[in-house]
């Protein structure tokens, strides 16, 4: 029988002014010396932060894009640092997880925002150059420590917000397809009741609260159980359920030129909205869904980006179906299939 496996962060902080426990929050998971991937928007934000927190720390600026290059460069340069930190957006703290993998180290997570679910992952997803999906890369165990500071999410655009929402929202319908179709979980284990516990939790966190916490003009209790939500509870719910045809779409929505500078989560919703699309959601379910997405302004169609022509809808469907989480759904779905759920999306737009 195939073992129920749940993996987490050893330690999740968050709140306003978390960033300022930095250092005592490393010296209870071990300590350093610690070399910091930080991207150069958080580095002018935080830098000083940062450097008064961890004053022997070896701060070393992200590159813009997390290939496997710039993994190798950043792994080269921490030297004879005992503890990665990841500072930024989701590349970055991608890098730092890669160069982690390559010396062998743990890593301590801060996101900058809260734009997608992967701060509490032991996945780094690795990119080409041109900015597609190139693989995935995993640790051995998930990171020690992730510290929101929620404060500094509340800095920054909403887009980033709405991203982390549509991103979390995929994980029901996911979560369903990965069981229906048999997956496994990214630790090849079968989901526990508690993951299926945390979906719903989340699930009901973001439809309750994500228009507040949108218009909160800081941090306030519908803010801070919506970043619980994309960044901790997503986090449990994608790695040990499961992923389906939702993030299967996201490889081929970054190939696509008119699509790839879309943000991680508002490729996740249009794939979230092709899923259902392709058979598992009825009419009603997917205006529900779609109009939740259009409130917080995360894309609800292909039409919409001037995506639309038979050649271009058949290439994001064969990418997408070689993600090897394509056949977590309740039915093996071919090309024809998928494009056909994109174009109905576009004709109920």
């Amino acid at each position: 029988m195939t073992m129920r496996i749940l993996g987490a962060p050893l330690r999740y902080v968050q709140g306003p002014g978390a960033i300022d426990r930095l250092a005592e929050e490393i010296a209870i998971i071990g300590g350093g010396p610690a070399a910091v991937v930080i991207d150069p928007v958080a580095r002018d934000l935080l830098g000083e932060r940062i450097s008064s927190q961890l004053p022997g720390a070896r701060l070393m600026e992200f590159g813009g894009e997390c290939t496997a290059a710039e993994i190798a460069a950043r792994a080269r340069e921490a030297g004879d640092a005992r503890l990665l930190v990841g500072i930024g957006g989701g590349k970055a703290i991608d890098t730092a997880k890669g160069a982690a993998i390559e010396r062998g180290l743990p890593v301590a997570i801060v996101p900058t925002i809260a734009s997608n679910d992967s701060p509490t992952s032991h996945i780094a997803v690795v990119y080409t150059p041109d900015h597609a999906v190139e693989g995935v890369r995993h640790m051995k165990t998930n990171p020690s420590l992730v510290l929101v500071d929620t404060a500094v999410i509340a800095g920054a655009p909403r887009r980033f917000l709405a991203a982390g929402i549509g991103d979390a929202m995929s994980k029901p319908y996911e979560l369903a397809g990965a069981l229906a179709g048999g997956g496994l979980n990214f630790f090849a284990g079968r989901p526990t009741e508690l993951t299926k516990a945390i979906v719903a939790r989340a699930s009901d966190i973001l439809l309750a609260d994500s228009e507040a916490a949108m218009s909160a003009e800081g941090s306030n209790e519908a803010f801070e159980r919506v970043v619980e939500a994309t960044v901790l509870l997503s986090g449990l719910a994608f790695e040990s359920g499961g992923l389906s045809i939702a993030h299967a779409m996201v490889r081929g929505l970054s190939v696509t030129p008119a699509l790839s500078g879309l943000l991680h989560g508002e490729m996740v919703a249009l794939g979230t909205l092709t899923q259902l699309a392709a058979g598992q959601g009825s009419e009603e379910e997917i205006r529900t869904l779609a109009a939740f997405f259009r409130r917080i302004n995360l894309p609800t169609s292909f039409a919409e980006f001037g995506v639309s022509g038979a050649a271009e809808l058949k290439h994001i469907a064969e990418v997408a179906l070689t993600a090897p989480y394509a056949p977590n759904y309740y039915r093996k779905l071919g090309v024809s299939d998928l494009v056909r759920a994109m174009q109905l999306l576009d004709e109920g737009h």
